[in-house]
């Protein structure tokens, strides 16, 4: 399927409009927005980011990042969605290169940004396509979230840095034979289901991934790749 898919910032509020659509959509509740107009329009009037994805001139994706302080000075995108359609066409991808290449214009050196480490295809598209490191795990990071994607599980996280390094990031290949040494982290391969229909089974994998993640990082283990299995190989 061929996309005539467009980038560009959404700096008026008619567009931070459409942004917050695409989150309001994407993290559905029964009431209240992912961020109040007033908030957005302010932070992006302080110089954070706000990308929208056009296809025949519908916004069909968006993506959220501010300045942060933490660990130094860098981006952190904390929103990026696709419309349920439009999604694994790689208009995600797309908008994560936008941000790369806005930050870089910007002098950042660095974004971050935290994805479910049990959900897949974050994890190939973070690992593989964009090449990013993982840096931290944090149990229930969140807290409760009530939306449509998080209600009832523990929003656990892994911290994502993505350096700044060339004009455009540097994929990974699937490790299609760890080596003997490597610890194998195996996650579901489609977590999103099993939360759907047996929230018990999908703590289990939650607890359990977590345990794992927490003990190869309390030994200094760094993720290298993701695997043909479903698998986060860490090197020890």
């Amino acid at each position: 399927m061929s996309l005539n898919l467009s980038i560009r910032p959404l700096t008026s509020l008619p567009d931070q409009t459409l942004g917050r659509m695409i989150f309001d959509q994407t993290w559905a509740r029964d009431n209240g927005s992912e961020i109040t107009p007033n908030l957005l329009h302010a932070m992006i009037h302080s110089g954070a980011y706000l990308s929208g994805a056009f296809i025949d001139g519908q916004c069909i994706g968006a993506a959220f990042a501010f300045p942060a302080t933490t660990g130094g000075l860098h981006l952190h995108s904390h929103m990026a969605a696709v419309v349920e359609k439009y999604r694994d066409q790689g208009i995600g991808y797309a908008l994560k290169v936008d941000q790369y290449k806005w930050a870089k214009q910007n002098n950042y050196q660095e974004i971050t940004w935290t994805f479910d480490p049990l959900v897949a295809r974050n994890a190939k598209l973070n690992l593989l396509k964009l090449g990013v490191d993982i840096k931290a795990y944090y149990p229930n990071f969140y807290g409760e979230m009530p939306d449509a994607v998080n209600s009832g599980d523990e929003t656990d996280r892994v911290m994502a840095s993505w350096k700044i390094v060339g004009e455009t990031p540097v994929s990974r290949s699937v490790i299609t034979t760890p080596e003997e040494s490597a610890v194998l982290i195996a996650i579901p391969r489609d977590i999103v289901a099993i939360r759907g229909k047996d929230l018990p089974e999908n703590l289990r994998w939650r607890r359990k991934v977590r345990e794992e993640f927490m003990d190869v990082l309390a030994r200094n283990g760094k993720v290298i790749g993701f695997s043909e299995n479903n698998e986060y190989v860490v090197q020890i």
